[in-house]
């Protein structure tokens, strides 16, 4: 029997880039939905009915149980920007027991409703880079986060003001 995330097995090893690329393309799948400003309850298909997200990039650490929950936190939050890009930068996966957790870095750059009267083309309102760590599940016929946890990436590292 072969165990994903054993790389000394050529079948265990396609079976592995296979599941890591479905993770990384339902991790993409999740900012794409944000940037484009698409339902935030498409965004949260990316989990698991049952995922625990544990954001702390505002402060203290907010906890979200399900898709629900999360949906939530997400329409609020989306409701004061006026655009956002996600950035991925470094990124790798690390597998334990057949499961895996994709480890990134990403720089936010935002736009406020706020800040709207100085047309599209000005600079980000607020940039932060995050640390991101996300544990997914194979569900059958896709790999989504079942736990994500988000934390600055070192103290706060951002520039400009979230709207007051």
């Amino acid at each position: 029997m072969t165990v994903l995330g054993d790389l000394s097995d050529p079948e265990a090893a396609l079976r592995t880039l296979a599941a890591e690329r479905a993770c990384w393309d339902t991790y993409l799948a999740y900012f794409e939905v944000l940037d484009e400003k698409r339902p935030v309850l498409e965004a949260c298909a990316c989990f698991t009915e049952d995922a625990t997200i544990t954001y702390g990039m505002k402060g203290g650490a907010l906890e979200f149980t399900g898709r629900a929950e999360y949906a939530d936190f997400l329409a609020g939050a989306t409701a004061a920007q006026e655009m956002v890009a996600h950035v991925v930068g470094q990124h790798r996966f690390v597998w334990d027991g057949g499961t895996p957790r994709l480890i990134t870095y990403v720089t936010v750059w935002q736009w406020f409703v706020a800040d709207a009267h100085r047309g599209d083309l000005r600079p980000a309102d607020y940039v932060a880079v995050g640390h991101s760590v996300d544990e997914f599940r194979d569900v059958g016929d896709a790999w989504l986060i079942a736990r994500r946890t988000v934390r600055p990436a070192a103290g706060i590292t951002a520039i400009g003001s979230r709207p007051a």
